[in-house]
């Protein structure tokens, strides 16, 4: 069955106004002008600044989308408890669940498009479902992980190197070893799947194979002889995927794709991400970002799933603290604030983006984390740092697939 259901987070101010008075760095300055009121738009009733949600939350592979969601109600709460969006505007989330299901999304997307001011999240398996609807009526939607054709897209707010660059950059650091690539249909899969022999070309990688993941990957892989495995595909796959590869191999998997908990202790798990440690001293919002999990998910585990979801949040806030100001919170006027205005400030937790169309978005940079078991290790995921790569023929590459 599909469900549509509301997150409350007022109460959260409510509950926090009192007694918390850490406030994030994330959040704008509020002064005499910002508190004017705004007047009434779509998804904004004068008081309240309604945003949308579309996620799996209980089909097969929704640990992923709850685990983020996790971070994106952790980050909204603390705007609540810190007064709001300008210091005074609520913010409410407005949930479809679609089970996994793009044509769930499709269906009911148009009605909750009639109730908010953006879509605050919209994962990967409704992405292509919802993209004709923010077309037509103009609206931003933030997307928790990226591919070019989603970078390049005014109507996407991404934080995450594309998909295109991380294979790239992976190539050319290792372009003498015998790559296989494993994909699925998703549109990340997909992403990989096409990308893979230009990249190949444009790094000078000697060998690299491309399977499916429907195929057998124990004899696909051995027969390519490959050392390093990169692996996209959905959570659905992860399980099976990890067991059907053969031992005393590296294998490349996005970490905000991938469940923390599946392992093999013959294999060497690399972990591609774009933000910091999971420490308070990686980044300088990674201290406010822990002291939120504490408050509004203390016994979450570490989980890069769920900082991810917070990190996606900062761009669109910063959009409408500006809207705020401007007393004008219409979606129009928001979506093409998103071209204009002028470079956000991650906090560390990603690279700072420049959002204007006159300079073309570059690449960000990523991480390559190994699993350690080393009881010094500092970060509280048991990942250690081997590497910072950044793709450094992008341009040739993303002319390519474009072209």
């Amino acid at each position: 069955m599909f469900n549509k259901y509301r997150i409350s987070l007022i109460t959260t101010a409510l509950l926090f106004a009192g007694a918390c008075s850490e406030q994030g760095p994330n959040v704008s300055d509020v002064d005499n002008e910002q508190t004017l009121s705004v007047e009434r738009s779509v998804g904004f009733d004068g008081d309240i600044i309604r945003l949308g949600v579309i996620a799996n939350l209980s089909g097969p592979g929704s640990a992923l989308d709850r685990a983020r969601l996790t971070g994106v109600n952790a980050y909204w709460s603390d705007i609540n408890a810190s007064g709001g969006v300008g210091g005074r505007y609520a913010v409410e989330l407005e949930v479809l669940d679609h089970g996994g299901n793009p044509e769930v999304a499709e269906e009911l997307v148009p009605g909750l498009l009639d109730e908010v001011v953006a879509l605050t999240f919209i994962d990967e398996t409704a992405m292509g479902a919802v993209h004709p609807f923010l077309v037509e009526g103009q609206v931003l939607g933030v997307a928790p992980t990226s591919t070019l054709d989603w970078e390049s897209d005014p109507r996407f707010l991404t934080h995450s190197p594309p998909v295109e660059a991380v294979v790239l950059a992976l190539f050319e650091n290792s372009p003498s070893s015998k790559w296989c690539v494993i994909t699925d249909g998703s549109p990340l899969g997909v992403g990989v799947r096409n990308s893979a022999s230009g990249a190949a070309r444009i790094a000078g990688a000697q060998s690299v194979t491309l399977i499916k993941v429907d195929e057998d990957l124990n004899a696909a892989i051995l027969a390519a002889a490959c050392e390093h495995v990169l692996v996209e595909v959905s959570e659905k796959f992860q399980e099976k995927l990890v067991a059907s590869i053969p031992a005393s191999r590296t294998v490349f998997r996005q970490a905000g794709l991938t469940d923390p908990m599946v392992h093999r202790s013959d294999l060497q798990f690399a972990y591609i991400d774009s933000g910091p440690a999971w420490h308070v001293d990686a980044a300088a919002g990674m201290r406010p970002f822990l002291a939120s999990l504490l408050r509004h998910a203390p016994d979450a585990e570490p989980d890069t799933r769920m900082r991810d979801g917070y990190v996606s949040q900062i761009r669109l806030h910063e959009l409408l603290e500006r809207a705020v100001r401007g007393r004008d919170l219409r979606r129009l006027t928001v979506f093409e604030a998103a071209q204009t205005h002028a470079r956000i400030e991650m906090f560390g937790l990603a690279e700072d983006v420049d959002m204007s169309l006159e300079q073309l978005s570059l690449p960000r940079e990523m991480s390559i984390r190994i699993k350690v078991a080393e009881e010094d290790e500092l970060d509280g995921r048991d990942w250690k740092l081997e590497r910072r790569l950044r793709p450094q023929n992008f341009a040739s590459l993303a002319d390519e697939i474009l072209d």
